[in-house]
C-alpha cells in the first residue's frame, strides 16, 4: 500500500512539472528560468516615422480635417529680379524598419539598421531605459552614452521597453529635441542578450541646403527664420507630445560656413503638430555679392519628422510639379494664336486646349471645318511634339503614366499610405473642396490636399474630349491626356481616368481614339 502511495506521488510531480513546462512553452519563455544580462547597443538617431500619438497617420485629426502632406514638395520663389530658387522639401526616411531585440538560443544578434540613415548619440548625453512588465516597471537604467559598457541584470522572460533622451537636455523649447522609442524584448537565462536601440525624434527638424549653382559663390546669409513653433509638453513614459499655443520662429543658422557654392545650414527644430503652411524666411542673402532673400510659405510639415529643404538657384523658370518619377508641367498645354506662344494654364486645375494626336496646333473652336484633324487645310499645324515648342518639355510616354499609376498604387513611392495603407494615393474631388462641380484627379494623395496645399499635386482636370462631331464629351466624367506609346500603330495612346466626387480614384486606364482632340500635360526633359 505504501508502495503504491510513492508511486502516485511520484506520477503527480511528474505531472505537474511536465503541466509548467507546457505553460512556458506556450508563453514563449521555455528555458527562461534564472537572471540574465543584456547589453545596450545604443545604435544613434534615427528618422522617425512621424508622431505616435498620430498611431502613424500623416496628418492631424484633432480639428476635424486632414493635412495632407506629400514625400517630396516643390516650389519655385522669387530671389531677386533676376533669379528665381527652385525650393524642394524631402522627408528624410529611413532606409529599413528596426526591430530592437532578437534573443536567439545560439547567439546574440544585431538588426540590421540601416545605418546610413543614423546619427550617433552624442558622447556625453544621457539616455534613460524603463524595462516593464505586465503594465508594471521592472527597473529604470540611466546610462550616459561614451561611458564603457551598458549593462544590466534581469530575470529572463518577456518584457516592453521604453528609451529617451534629450538632443540638448539643457535647452529649452524645442532646442531641446526629446528622442524616444518603444519596444518589446525577450531576455534568454545563459545567454548573450543585446538590446539595439535606435531613438526617434519627437519634434519636426529642418536642415536647409542652398545651391547657389555652378560658377557662382555664397557669400553670406543672414539670420533666417522658420514657423510655426509651438509650445509643447512631453510625456517620457509614452512619447506622446502635446502641442500648445505659437511661440517665437526658430532660427535659421549657417555658422561655420566659408564662401562656396553650396551652403547647409544646422539643423532647426521647431515644435509644430501637423501644418500646411510652414514658413521659411531667408533675408540677407549675397551670392556673387549680388543680394536677394526668399519667402516661401505653404510647406507642409509633420510632427516627429526630418525634412531636408532644398534651395537651388536658376534662371527664371515654369513651376514643375515632381511625382511618378517625373517633373510635371504647372498646368495643361495652351497655344495663342495670336502670339504663337506656347504655354501652360494659369492654374494646376484650368483646362488647356484640346488636341489631336501628332499635331503641333490645337483643335479651333468653334470652327466647324476643325472637326477633326485636317492636314490639307494646315490648321493644326505641322507634326510634331507640342510640348516641345514650350520650352524644356515633351509629351509624356506611356511608361512615364505607367509609373505615375504605380507610383500611387498602394505601397506606391508617392503613396503615403495614411489613412488607408491598401488603398491608391488618388483622390477625385473639384480644386477647392466641396465648391463648384469642376472634377479632376489629385496624385500622391488619399485625401484633398486643402487650398494652401494643392498645387504641390499633380492635378489632372476631367475635361473630357471633342469627337470628330465638334460636341465636347464626358466634361467632368473623365479626364483624356494625349502620350506617345510606341506600342500603338499611331505612336500615340490616351491617358483615361475618371471616378466619383471625394472618393480615391481608382479609374486609371488606356483607351485611344484617333479622330477626338484632348488635353495635354507635358513633363520635363
Amino acid at each position: 500500500m505504501k508502495h503504491n502511495y510513492i508511486k502516485a506521488l511520484v506520477a503527480c510531480f511528474i505531472a505537474v512539472a511536465v503541466f509548467a513546462s507546457s505553460c512556458q512553452k506556450e508563453n514563449g519563455v521555455d528555458n527562461l528560468g534564472g537572471e540574465a544580462t543584456v547589453t545596450i547597443n545604443m545604435q544613434g538617431v534615427g528618422p522617425s516615422t512621424g508622431n505616435k500619438a498620430k498611431a502613424g497617420l500623416r496628418a492631424s485629426a484633432s480639428a476635424g480635417n486632414t493635412v495632407a502632406t506629400p514625400a517630396v514638395q516643390r516650389q519655385v520663389v522669387k530671389f531677386n529680379n533676376q533669379f528665381n530658387v527652385k525650393a524642394t522639401l524631402r522627408e528624410v526616411t529611413p532606409a529599413s524598419s528596426t526591430p530592437a531585440l532578437r534573443a536567439s538560443a545560439n547567439r546574440a544578434e544585431t538588426t540590421a539598421t540601416g545605418a546610413g540613415d543614423i546619427l550617433p548619440l552624442a558622447d556625453g548625453t544621457e539616455y534613460t531605459v524603463v524595462i516593464s512588465q505586465g503594465g508594471e516597471v521592472v527597473t529604470t537604467e540611466t546610462f550616459t552614452q561614451g561611458d564603457s559598457e551598458h549593462k544590466f541584470n534581469i530575470e529572463a522572460g518577456s518584457y516592453t521597453y521604453v528609451a529617451y533622451a534629450y538632443g540638448d537636455a539643457d535647452a529649452s523649447g524645442a532646442d531641446r529635441d526629446p528622442l524616444w522609442v518603444s519596444g518589446s524584448l525577450n531576455v534568454t537565462a545563459g545567454e548573450n542578450n543585446t538590446l539595439s536601440i535606435v531613438l526617434e525624434h519627437k519634434l519636426t527638424e529642418v536642415t536647409v541646403v542652398f545651391d547657389a549653382g555652378a560658377g557662382r559663390t555664397i557669400n553670406a546669409i543672414g539670420a533666417g527664420t522658420l514657423a510655426p513653433n509651438h509650445s509643447y509638453e512631453f510625456n517620457e513614459q509614452t512619447g506622446v507630445v502635446t502641442f500648445g499655443g505659437a511661440t517665437t520662429a526658430a532660427a535659421i543658422s549657417f555658422t561655420g560656413q566659408t564662401p562656396g557654392q553650396i551652403w547647409t545650414s544646422n539643423p532647426t527644430m521647431i515644435a509644430v503638430e501637423d501644418t500646411d503652411n510652414g514658413v521659411v524666411e531667408l533675408s540677407n542673402v549675397t551670392i556673387n555679392n549680388t543680394p536677394g532673400s526668399i519667402t516661401s510659405d505653404g510647406w507642409a510639415l509633420r510632427a516627429g519628422v526630418q525634412y531636408r529643404l532644398e534651395l537651388n538657384l536658376g534662371d527664371k523658370e515654369e513651376e514643375g510639379i515632381e511625382i511618378g518619377g517625373s517633373v510635371w508641367s504647372p498646368g495643361n498645354l495652351t497655344y495663342d494664336p495670336s502670339t504663337d506662344e506656347y504655354g501652360f494654364s494659369d492654374a494646376n486645375n484650368q483646362p488647356g486646349d484640346y488636341w489631336f494626336a501628332g499635331y503641333t496646333k490645337p483643335k479651333v473652336l468653334p470652327d466647324p471645318s476643325n472637326s477633326n484633324q485636317n492636314p490639307s487645310l494646315g490648321t493644326n499645324g505641322p507634326l510634331g511634339d507640342p510640348c516641345a515648342l514650350a520650352g524644356s518639355w515633351r509629351l509624356p510616354t506611356r511608361a512615364e503614366m505607367a509609373e505615375l499609376q504605380t507610383n500611387t498604387n498602394a505601397g506606391g513611392a508617392d503613396n503615403p499610405g495614411t489613412p488607408q495603407s491598401w488603398a491608391v494615393a488618388r483622390w477625385v474631388d473639384t480644386f477647392t473642396p466641396s465648391t463648384g462641380n469642376t472634377l479632376g484627379m489629385f496624385f500622391g494623395t488619399q485625401v484633398h490636399p486643402g487650398v494652401a496645399n494643392r498645387d504641390n499635386y499633380l492635378f489632372l482636370l476631367f475635361g473630357g474630349s471633342y469627337n470628330d462631331n465638334n460636341v465636347l464629351s464626358a466634361l467632368n466624367t473623365k479626364g483624356y491626356y494625349l502620350i506617345t506609346d510606341p506600342s500603338q500603330t499611331s505612336g500615340y495612346n490616351f491617358l483615361d481616368i475618371g471616378g466619383q466626387k471625394e472618393s480615391l480614384g481608382w479609374d486609371m486606364s488606356f483607351t485611344y481614339n484617333a479622330n477626338h482632340a484632348v488635353q495635354i500635360r507635358c513633363v520635363q526633359n
